[in-house]
């Protein structure tokens, strides 16, 4: 029975360690409108609440045709799944400050509120 119990515990144990992620995987980079957006070259756009991505955030860096799911990472040197790796992304704050007291509290914390770190995880140029 012991030797039936350790079986499970690590049959359950690699399952969760070979959990699968979206991230890397395409999605839709929206507008405020809910518009999509056709990446433009030298250019990052950053949707966040995509319901494509479980982190909810749908990234197009420089030299992507698409943008592809991706999450908030710690900082120079952190680790990301899927071969992303962590790079910070240049997020205007002259534009934040600008557009905030154009919006409602409840509009900018919808479409910005999510922005806790400039810091994620990208595909590798």
């Amino acid at each position: 029975m012991r030797a039936l119990q350790t079986v499970v515990l690590l049959t359950v144990l690699l399952l969760a360690a070979c959990a699968r992620t979206d991230l890397g995987a395409p999605c839709h980079v929206e507008d405020a409108q809910g518009a999509e957006l056709s990446p433009q070259p030298g250019r990052q756009y950053l949707y966040l609440g995509s319901s494509e991505c479980g982190s909810f955030s749908c990234l197009a860096t420089t030299g992507s045709t698409t943008g592809y799911c991706s999450q908030a990472c710690a900082g120079a040197g952190a680790s990301c799944p899927a071969g992303l790796t962590c790079q910070q992304l240049a997020i205007n704050d002259q534009y934040l400050e600008a557009v905030k007291p154009r919006l409602s509290p409840a509009q900018y914390q919808q479409m910005f509120g999510q922005l806790d770190s400039t810091w994620y995880c990208v595909k590798p140029h």
